[in-house]
């Protein structure tokens, strides 16, 4: 079969809550919005395409009603795919028809056609024109579709059906009363999942289904083993059951094109919700999800977030993290869960704005999940470096607990000399139990990793030449984009370094002179300019990492995410700072 194809971009007209509607598509698309605003129109129009295709790839095209006159394609019952037929049109008008129109990375196109009430039409056209038979369909749109459906509780008592009953509880309401049959049927990725549960949900575990043939008719059963005690999944938690499903779809999805979920936060806690991200992001496919969680959203890279609107024309997707606040503004979000993670956890952890969305990511990539699902502490943000507000902030949350909390504090060290951080740290040790204050000027030096740049840009560029059919290659050196960098700063950040030692020196050694700080100043600069990872560690790590991104979209057209360049990492490149600091966190927590 021919390589697995993209969705680029999907066309809506007069198509249930969208008049006339764009959305383009990228590797991972989060939709957010207000209830009404369309999300889940959009699902639905991949849901029915999904369906399409399993039809197409059997079945030879006859001749249907397209929008240009008759033509090949595929005639599509609606009645088994759970969509409401009678609100398909736009304000619920038939008197025009309705159509979707999907765009691939290979140029061809697969449109969903409404002339009228219960009719639906597949037209597919490919590079080379319209195929005919289900070996050339297969060949020329090889874009399968998965998602989650409507989950709920496994069934007390499952009976065995046939394989094909398994087949289509993959794609229906049926999915969660045919569990069982489904990992019985198909369990060749069964170890996977296994190891996904266990590392997911710690303490648990999962066994492949068995037959019980004593009754009439054979049933079957499924044990998870809770610290050494068996006991059948429906006696287990409603959450388990449903992460056990969630998992199932994740797992038997992994070779589509694209992965569909819609409001994961109706079913999992905001610890899973930040688990399911990490999952999806190594999964495999593009991935579309419908979701008003705050917890999703503040996870996520900000461009990842496209804002539905159905009053528009088209998808608009996030490019700066600024503009979150119209998302939450839309959504009528708060955002203040923090008082009910600390009352539940009575341990904080406070950063300087966003910065725990980096360190989450590197405390996934090294196996740290339960920091980087923030299970056992809240996260507080502070505006920049001011440990007075932690203090007061501390006095005030546990005033209003009535409880003592635990706090660490995590901070950027910016231009401030040795002495001045063991100063400050010393004196936060007073009302926080630990104290880290980075080694590097910021979380984003930590990003500045030469190589693993340079492999996430060139594994971007392939990822764009395949979805645009472009042939762009990626010729730069991260190397040399952040040394060029670095010289043309030294000497701004010479000055604000050596100023930053005169403030604390009057403050600490008022007798010392400006000349003797500044002398002091320049050779601990020095030291640290020439050897070349802690020259990295020196420079502005958000404007560095900012400015790589300006040239990589000037000359490639991309740009790099904080999660894209630690997944390109490698072990090794891991910088030693920030995984000391993980372990930090955890042994803090425990």
């Amino acid at each position: 079969m021919s390589d697995k194809l993209q969705f680029v971009r999907v066309d809506f007209q007069r198509f249930k809550a969208l008049e006339r509607y764009a959305l383009h598509l990228r590797h991972f698309n989060i939709l957010v919005g207000p209830n009404n605003a369309g999300k889940s129109t959009i699902l639905a129009g991949f849901r029915i395409l999904s369906a399409a295709l399993r039809k197409a790839r059997k079945r030879k095209p006859e001749l249907v009603r397209g929008p240009r006159g008759n033509t090949y394609g595929y005639s599509i019952d609606l009645t088994g795919i759970s969509i409401a037929e009678e609100n398909i049109f736009f304000n619920y008008d038939d008197s025009e028809p309705a159509s979707v129109v999907f765009k691939l990375s290979n140029k061809g196109t697969l449109t969903l056609y409404f002339p009228e009430v219960g009719s639906c039409y597949l037209i597919a056209e490919g590079p080379q024109g319209i195929p005919r038979t289900p070996k050339k369909f297969n060949q020329e749109f090889n874009c399968s579709i998965g998602f989650v459906p409507i989950l709920g509780p496994v069934d007390h008592h499952e009976p065995m059906y046939r394989i094909e009953a398994a087949k289509a509880a993959l794609f229906n309401y049926t999915a969660s009363r045919n569990f069982r049959n489904i990992w019985y049927h198909y369990p060749d990725e069964f170890d996977e999942f296994r190891e996904l549960l266990k590392t997911t949900w710690p303490g648990m575990d999962i066994e492949p289904p068995s037959v019980d043939y004593s009754g009439n008719k054979p049933m079957l059963h499924m044990f998870c083993p809770e610290e050494r005690i068996p006991r059948e999944i429906f006696w287990a938690g409603f959450g388990f059951q449903v992460w056990c499903q969630m998992l199932t779809h994740l797992v038997q999805s992994k070779d589509n094109s694209i992965f569909l979920i819609d409001e994961p936060d109706i079913y999992l806690h905001s610890d899973l919700q930040r688990q399911l991200l990490g999952l999806l992001r190594n999964l495999g496919p593009d991935v579309l999800i419908a979701t008003h969680s705050t917890e999703i959203i503040t996870e996520a890279e900000s461009d990842d977030i496209v804002l539905i609107n159905k009053k528009r024309k088209s998808s608009k997707r996030i490019t700066q993290p600024s503009d979150l606040a119209s998302v939450f503004s839309a959504l009528g979000s708060n955002l203040n869960p923090i008082l009910t993670q600390l009352a539940k956890t009575r341990c904080a952890v406070f950063v300087e704005g966003k910065d725990f969305q980096i360190l989450s990511k590197f405390a996934r990539k090294i196996g740290f999940t339960q920091v980087a699902n923030r299970s056992d502490f809240a996260v507080i943000p502070v505006e920049g470096f001011n440990p007075e507000k932690i203090k007061n902030l501390i006095s005030g949350i546990e005033t209003t607990l009535g409880n003592s909390i635990v706090s660490a504090a995590i901070l950027d060290r910016d231009y401030r000399s040795q002495d001045e951080c063991e100063a400050i740290k010393k004196d936060c040790e007073r009302f926080c139990k630990l104290v880290v204050i980075h080694r590097c000027k910021e979380i984003e030096n930590y990003l500045l990793v030469p190589t693993a740049i340079d492999r996430s840009a060139a594994q971007k560029v392939a990822e764009q030449n395949k979805r645009a059919g472009s042939t762009t290659k990626y010729n730069l050196s991260a190397q040399t984009i952040i040394d060029t960098y670095a010289d043309d700063s030294r000497a701004t950040i010479t000055s604000r370094f050596l100023a930053a030692r005169r403030r604390f020196q009057k403050i600490a050694a008022p007798s010392i002179d400006e000349t003797t700080s500044d002398e002091a100043g320049l050779s601990e600069l020095d030291q640290l300019w020439s050897v070349e990872g802690t020259k990295l560690e020196v420079i502005p790590g958000k404007d560095a990492f900012s400015g790589l991104n300006q040239l990589l979209q000037k000359e490639c057209g991309i740009s790099l995410s904080a999660t894209s360049v630690i997944n390109a990492m490698k072990e090794e490149e891991i910088p030693e700072g920030v995984e000391q600091l993980i372990k930090s966190i955890s042994d803090f927590t425990k």
